[in-house]
């Protein structure tokens, strides 16, 4: 199982719930607004291709995987994201 960091845009229509409810599912907390962490297998395309079925067509989604011992800095980010952040990355709050 990776680290990954997922991140996306949507534009037109901001139908925000299939894309929550498809990270929820996987377990994944919410750092920022619209940044992701989590602990899942299949690797990052296939992670992109997922959360993409789960946005329109115009959406952006980006993933990128995390190594443990990245060097990480947060502010004012969600307290879920960062607590995962120190478990599986390395604490640099």
């Amino acid at each position: 199982m990776a680290h990954y960091i997922i991140s996306y845009d949507l534009h037109k229509d901001r139908n925000y719930e299939p894309v929550w409810a498809l990270l929820q599912s996987w377990g994944c907390v919410r750092l920022l607004e619209s940044v992701w962490l989590g602990s899942l297998t299949g690797g990052a395309g296939a992670i992109r291709k997922a959360v993409s079925d789960a946005m329109d067509a115009d959406d952006s989604v980006a993933v990128i995987e995390l190594k443990p011992g990245s060097e990480w800095a947060a502010l004012r980010a969600r307290e879920l994201g960062t607590d995962w952040l120190t478990q599986n990355i390395q604490s640099y709050r």
